[in-house]
């Protein structure tokens, strides 16, 4: 498969001409990604080349990977990069029906918004699974197991606060829910009922009134759990995994 020398990233035209496309307005054959009025190279960055990955996690290390010497602190505002991705990436996370068109679903999904508006930029299927890598390295897995054109429930409810990001509950979200073996999530961790990870997102307020999470080590928070956790709770000591230390904290701010 082709790729690029570089990251790119869409002019303002180039943000518009991408809009249209995304919106039907225009035919997406008439993006032109070598037209200089429409696209740039970001300086610093190195060759990424958009193969199939079978995970966000996948397609987000391919990312991270091609920013090379550029931050991803200054990286993360910039529309018309995660723009430039999602339209490169477009056959993976939103491929075409018989009829040839595109399901491409909830705008935020596809349009980068401004970072600072959390509800929204967390929603969409390239830049959030490159922040929380960023972020959380391994302690993401639980959220970046599934294809890239995959929002998942998990993901939703375990990212729709700022402070959700913290380290130690992403931990514990981990070791319920991910299955090391498989590589994939934990059978009835897409649930809605005792024990969820829509439960666990409630459950975290009550946790951080009554402990500090930065001080306390994520085994004893599972032990903590009640007993609607139990079918999740691992049979075995967690494993530690490494958080990111990619870059310093870019989570936005409201």
């Amino acid at each position: 498969m082709s790729g690029f020398f570089a990251l790119y990233e869409f002019t303002q035209p180039g943000i518009d001409a991408f809009e249209r496309v995304f919106t039907g307005v225009l035919d997406e054959t008439a993006l032109d990604l070598s037209d200089p009025s429409l696209v740039r190279r970001i300086p610093g960055t190195r060759a990424f080349v958009p193969v199939p990955f079978e995970t966000a996690r996948e397609m987000a290390a391919a990312i991270q990977a091609s920013t090379g010497s550029a931050s991803l602190f200054e990286l993360l505002p910039r529309t018309g990069l995660w723009a430039w991705l999602t339209f490169v990436l477009r056959d993976q996370l939103f491929r075409k029906a018989p009829d040839g068109t595109r399901k491409i679903g909830e705008v935020h999904r596809w349009y980068p918004s401004d970072p600072g508006d959390w509800q929204k930029g967390q929603r969409h299927l390239v830049r959030m699974p490159v922040l929380l890598l960023d972020q959380l390295g391994d302690n993401a897995d639980h959220l970046l197991c599934a294809e890239p054109s995959v929002l998942p429930e998990i993901r939703e409810q375990l990212t729709s606060q700022q402070d959700m990001f913290n380290p130690v509950f992403q931990s514990v979200a981990r070791a319920l829910y991910y299955d090391d073996a498989r590589g994939r999530l934990k059978r009835g961790a897409g649930g809605k009922g005792g024990g969820s990870p829509r439960r666990l997102a409630k459950l975290r307020q009550q946790l951080d009134v009554t402990w500090d999470l930065e001080d306390l080590d994520y085994t004893r928070i599972i032990e903590k759990l009640p007993a609607e956790f139990d079918r999740f709770k691992p049979k075995q000591p967690p494993r530690p995994h490494a958080s990111s230390g990619h870059s310093p904290d870019i989570r936005p701010q409201l």
